[in-house]
């Protein structure tokens, strides 16, 4: 409309020169100015539409995080409730855990079994030990004995007796023998009490580990801090394990580092006037008010997404073509409020109008009065947006019907 009015102007000088020249008005008379001022009107549509692009499919973003079960079972007790405020590691619900208990205290049985059995180990090394000191005191002493013996035997001694000889020797080899046999208990302790005990003892260990690790998946706790919504589980109910049928969901604290965006959608033909820090304006349906406080934030282009949604391909086991895909697909533009105070404003997921504003010429217009003046033009489409804010508040209202 008002582009209409601005632009009317070849046929108002024509009207007025045919009243000044006492003419009739015909249209025969006038289609050359209807023709110049439709003309002139596509022009300033399209430079103004071109130049600052505007967009009714923003939206403020935001994730989260499904709440399910590791393990399936029977909810034993529930620990929030919904819009509560969670912290990680907080406890949300748990399910029936008398088996995984019970395989806990088996574990633990198993752990105190080997723990007794590294000190058995350990006591009877020491025994091997005591045994091996034993027989090598007797070895060492039948070696004397027969020694003894030997140095009779070779002074030809009157006290040499051939049976108290082969008697001494026997001996020897006998405490030769306990000793030998002693060192192979030692050897077989030893490798009880340091390898074998302990091997088992850390397998039961780890199986106990193992056994409270399943225990631990009985109870839900939250990995991240947010508020908990959607919350369709009761005392009873049987836990879901798969992550499209949550028992709830967790809606992420927001970080300071990572505030609230807005974003959305441009025709493809824009993409070659937006760019970042682009200004632009927000109005999002959730913070329009009658008294207009707030409802248009000012904002500035943050990132231009590089790739269109359209184009992907993934595996579908047949061939696609281009025609398959339904509509052009859209320029993704992620806008940040230009004043930080104002984030609180933004509600997630409410439905946003976006304004965008052509401040860089670029071109054969770059420093010319034509490119500021299609600069200085974003004034009209600021206009028009906060007449559309009036028409969302309408509809909202319920003035527009549904």
């Amino acid at each position: 409309m008002i582009e209409l009015i601005l632009t009317s102007f070849p046929l108002l000088i024509r009207i007025a020169y045919l009243r000044f020249r006492r003419k009739a008005i015909t249209v025969y008379n006038v289609y050359r100015a209807v023709f110049v001022w439709f003309l002139l009107f596509l022009a300033l549509v399209f430079t103004i539409e071109y130049y600052h692009p505007d967009s009714d499919s923003g939206i403020v973003p935001f994730r989260i995080v499904p709440v399910v079960a590791e393990k399936g079972g029977t909810v034993t007790s529930l620990h929030v409730s919904a819009g509560q405020q969670v912290k990680p590691g907080d406890l949300l619900f748990t399910v029936e855990d008398s088996s995984e208990v019970a395989a806990v205290a088996v574990a633990g049985s198993v752990v105190d079994e080997a723990e007794q059995q590294v000190a058995v180990a350990k006591s009877q090394l020491q025994e091997a030990q005591a045994a091996v000191s034993t027989a090598q005191a007797k070895l060492d002493e039948a070696n004397i004995q027969l020694s003894n013996q030997q140095k009779l035997r070779d002074e030809k001694s009157p006290a040499f007796a051939l049976d108290r000889y082969l008697r001494a020797q026997d001996e020897q080899k006998e405490r030769a023998a306990d000793v030998s046999e002693a060192q192979a208990r030692l050897a077989t302790a030893e490798l009880q009490a340091d390898k074998l005990a302990p091997a088992e003892l850390g397998t039961a260990k780890a199986s106990l580990q193992q056994a409270q690790v399943e225990l631990d998946k009985t109870r839900i706790s939250a990995a991240v801090a947010g508020r908990i919504e959607q919350l369709t589980l009761n005392v009873g109910d049987r836990a879901a394990q798969v992550a499209l049928n949550p028992a709830m969901v967790i809606v992420p604290d927001r970080m300071e580092d990572d505030p609230a965006e807005v974003v959305a959608g441009f025709t493809q033909v824009n993409r070659s006037v937006l760019h970042v820090g682009m200004p632009a304006e927000v109005a999002c349906q959730s913070n329009i008010n009658n008294g207009m406080t707030n409802s248009v934030l000012p904002a500035r282009v943050v990132r231009i997404q590089d790739s269109i949604a359209t184009g992907q391909v993934v595996p579908t086991g047949k061939l696609i073509q281009p025609s398959d895909r339904g509509g052009n697909g859209d320029v993704v533009v992620h806008l940040r409020l230009e004043h930080p105070e104002q984030q609180d404003l933004l509600v997630d997921g409410s439905r946003c109008l976006v304004q965008a504003y052509t401040t860089r010429i670029s071109g054969s217009l770059a420093g010319t009065t034509m490119g500021g003046i299609i600069e200085a033009w974003a004034i009209e489409k600021a206009i028009i947006m906060r007449m559309k804010v009036w028409v969302m508040l309408a509809a909202g209202a319920g003035l527009g019907g549904g």
